[in-house]
């Protein structure tokens, strides 16, 4: 949870920077790491929803996994996209999940919410927040995958 709090706010730093500065000093996001207590499990569940494929695996043994996904609907495919991967790491099963309260989530962009709300839900995950307009005129929702992390959806 606290690489997971940090990346949220080396995000928001990046965010505030200004994308130009942060490209000037060769700073980019990589890769955004989400904790589950079966990486195996969690790592079907962000494929079948969200259309992406394992990139490769980090780290592999009998206590602890790391399988980076990317998005694409094949291996290769996943491997070529450019943007930032997904690492799904171990997390003991005696560690909390992040919450609504303290507000680190993987953020992701989607074309069409609802149809990722429906693909969340048949997978595992659950609806924490139904769909909502900001005040940027972005459609977002907030759901949460079957390992308890939180995970906002934009549009």
């Amino acid at each position: 949870m606290k690489s997971l709090k940090r990346t949220a706010v080396a995000l928001m730093i990046l965010a505030a920077a200004g994308t130009a500065r942060a490209q000037d000093a060769g700073v980019h996001v990589r890769a955004a790491r989400v904790l589950a207590t079966n990486p195996e499990t969690l790592a079907a569940f962000y494929e079948k929803s969200f259309g992406m494929s394992e990139t490769r695996r980090a780290a592999n043994s009998a206590t602890f996994k790391e399988i980076v996904i990317n998005s694409g609907v094949t291996t290769e495919a996943a491997q070529k996209a450019p943007g930032a991967t997904i690492v799904i790491t171990t997390r003991p099963a005696d560690s909390p999940a992040s919450s609504n309260a303290s507000l680190p989530a993987l953020i992701l962009q989607v074309t069409d919410i609802q149809k990722t709300i429906d693909a969340v839900k048949a997978n595992g995950g659950t609806l924490t927040r139904g769909p909502a307009k900001s005040g940027a005129d972005l459609t977002y929702a907030f759901v949460k995958d079957p390992d308890g992390n939180l995970v906002e959806l934009v549009m």
